[in-house]
């Protein structure tokens, strides 16, 4: 089939149809430049002059051999900008690449409505980077540019102010709104297959191993982990645990997971081993979490979990995760019991969680048995280095080097260090002593919003506490960090640090003013609202919603639904217009008139209803002669615009409405 060309496609553009066009492409590339090779905008800048100057008829259109030569160019920098792997930001920048060369080849409004199309795929690629609601406040703007833009193409007038160009499209937008809505909230969700990957890497966080110096890293990353959101009172700071790894695996450098770890052995909550392997007793938690990508399968529960959203798994060693890798935020619900005791362990889990390097450390091991020896039991030999801790120890970001028995390095010499630095020398001398011991890894405390209640926990809460196997008591918690530095668990980090460690701790924005704190807890609270309701709605979120509007989900109902609220918003919209259209709109012409009759009204002057302008104007003239040059002027030009078509006079006669006085 051949489709003709339709003679209004291939008219030339007009030059405030090419503003319109540089301008939206300004709006809907800015959010982009923030993520593609810098470059880009250079080009962008570039070519848009290069178009400009075509149209002054300064410079001519580019040949073949120079086309070719730009985007050659242009192909060699993304390679050599973002390696040869197909990624999103390679996606992306290649389509803004197309979109701005494009420009170059802009002589009609056929090309005009294609580079507009391509603009829609460029606008809705940017939520996948900017996910927050003003993002999509910013989305809707250039919406309502775009098609305003594509509306201006085809106006017959080119004199318009620019809010008379957007309101239709505003209009138009609105009125989709509601079925927009109600089409987010019934269409069935779609599963991991299509969801779309966050295209950024996970720049920091916790790894899947523990060694001297990890944590101190974190400490300079104020990124966001997790965000809580309690159904129940918010626990203590000192009982905000939030476990995430366990390693009970140590080569005498760091500590990492064992095999049986890795392997699996996970409960659901049905499962009768369970609640054999946990004893729940009191002080139940209900919270919702919101967990950041971290390309991780591991995730953040307060011990010890008691229930939780059915897309997790628990691990034997009491830790939520999920069954793939986080690669875009997720949300889950988890119910807490922070008074529990773990109370079942196998021989060969036992001996596991023994197990040292044959070498290294000699000094620790020898004053691990001589300690025991002298205190008799677990408990006092546990309460005998605390005591250590407390008198000898300092807690530092930035401690001294340790040799290579890091561990008889920091108990016996330094004794400087942080979290993983306490951990680490407690269990090795727990092992050393012949007592079951591991290290436990997650974050501590958070920072609480006092808009919404919620809890923002950071990379720089992180901490690594203990867990020491005590006979008839299971698995029991212990903080040696918390031995040093008491603040670090009842206030937060930046209360436990000296003036000169603090420097190097990284805060949230605007910390230091308490309005700037105050905006930033709005932000963080309305963002969340957001991030619950809008990006979270998943098919679990959405069976819940419909449940409760229908009672029961079935396909029936929720046509019924569709055709009620769908058929409501179509039939009030149908009102709504005919209402309008029952209101004959004015022409411009007409409207201009009547606002030259309403100053004239107020000298006591109205025009007749079989009266012409001008033979108003002239009835007017005749009992005023001092208004005849500004009425004349007017009634001329009145004229030629309305009746000569003449669209540059249009301007003319406003302003002369404008500046007359009676």
């Amino acid at each position: 089939m051949i489709f003709k060309k339709s003679p209004a496609q291939e008219q030339p553009i007009s030059r405030t149809g090419l503003a319109w066009l540089l301008c939206v492409q300004v709006f809907i590339l800015a959010p982009h430049f923030v993520t593609v090779p810098a470059w880009i905008a250079l080009v962008w800048i570039m070519v848009a002059f290069w178009r400009w100057r075509i149209f002054q008829g300064a410079w001519n259109y580019p040949g073949k051999l120079k086309k070719t030569i730009l985007v050659f160019v242009c192909c060699a920098g993304l390679f050599f900008s973002l390696g040869s792997g197909f990624k999103f930001e390679s996606m992306v920048s290649l389509l803004i690449i197309g979109f701005t060369l494009k420009l170059l080849e802009l002589k009609n409004k056929k090309d005009f409505v294609l580079l507009i199309f391509i603009a829609f795929f460029i606008l809705a690629a940017q939520f996948i980077a900017f996910n927050h609601f003003l993002a999509a406040f910013y989305g809707f703007g250039c919406l309502s540019l775009l098609c305003a833009t594509l509306m201006q193409l085809y106006r017959q007038s080119e004199h318009d102010s620019i809010w008379r160009n957007i309101r239709p499209s505003i209009a138009i937008l609105l009125q989709a709104i509601p079925f927009m809505i109600l089409l987010f909230v019934v269409v069935p969700r779609l599963g991991s297959f299509w969801a779309v990957p966050t295209p950024l890497q996970a720049k920091t966080g916790m790894s899947d191993s523990m060694s001297p110096g990890d944590f101190t890293e974190l400490m300079e990353s104020n990124e966001l982990a997790f965000r809580v959101s309690f159904a129940t009172e918010i626990p203590a700071r000192e009982k905000l645990y939030w476990r995430s790894l366990v390693f009970s695996l140590f080569d005498g450098k760091k500590w990492s997971q064992s095999r049986e770890q890795k392997s699996g052995n996970y409960f659901n909550q049905a499962s009768d081993n369970l609640r054999s392997h946990l004893e729940y007793k009191a002080d139940r938690v209900e919270y919702d979490v919101i967990a950041e990508a971290s390309m991780q399968s591991w995730l953040y529960a307060l011990p010890a979990p008691e229930s939780w959203s059915r897309n997790l798994a628990f691990a034997r060693d009491m830790r939520l995760r999920a069954f793939d890798p986080v690669i875009e935020r997720m949300g889950y619900h988890v119910v807490s019991s922070l008074t529990y005791q773990l109370n079942e362990i196998d021989a060969e889990e036992l001996e596991q969680n023994k197990q040292l390097p044959k070498n290294g450390n000699l000094k620790t091991r020898e004053r691990a048995q001589e300690w025991l020896a002298e205190t008799g039991s677990t408990e006092k030999l546990i309460a005998k280095l605390f005591e250590y801790y407390r008198q000898s120890f300092f807690y530092t970001l930035k401690p001294p080097p340790l040799g290579v028995d890091t561990v008889d390095d920091f108990l016996w010499n330094t004794r400087q260090g942080f979290c993983e630095h306490f951990s680490s020398s407690f269990v090795f001398f727990m092992r050393a002593a012949g007592v079951p011991a591991r290290v436990v890894v997650g974050y501590q405390g958070g920072d609480i919003n006092s808009v919404d209640n919620s809890l923002a926990v950071r990379q720089r809460d992180a901490h690594a506490w203990a867990e020491v196997w005590l006979d008839g008591r299971g698995w029991v918690m212990f903080d040696p960090t918390a031995a040093v530095a008491p603040e670090r668990v009842q206030k937060g980090i930046e209360q436990s640090l000296s003036a000169t460690d603090q420097q190097f701790l990284a805060k949230p924005f605007g910390s230091s003013f308490k309005l700037l704190s105050l905006v930033r807890e709005q932000w963080d609270a309305v963002n969340l609202t957001w991030i619950q309701w809008v990006m979270n709605y998943d098919s679990s979120s959405q069976a819940s919603l419909l449940e409760k509007l229908l009672g029961d989900v079935s396909p029936m109902r929720i046509a019924v639904l569709m055709v009620l609220t769908g058929g409501g918003f179509g039939v009030l919209l149908f009102v709504l217009l005919i209402f309008r259209s029952s209101k004959q709109e004015l022409p411009e012409t007409a409207r201009v008139y009547l606002q030259l009759c309403k100053k004239l009204k107020g000298a006591g002057f109205a025009p007749q209803s079989t009266e012409t302008p001008r033979a108003f104007i002239d009835r007017v003239i005749l009992s005023k002669p001092n208004w005849a040059i500004p009425l004349q002027g007017f009634i001329e030009l009145y004229e030629q615009w309305a009746y000569a078509e003449d669209l540059e006079a249009e301007a003319k006669v406003k302003a002369a409405v404008r500046k007359f006085r009676i």
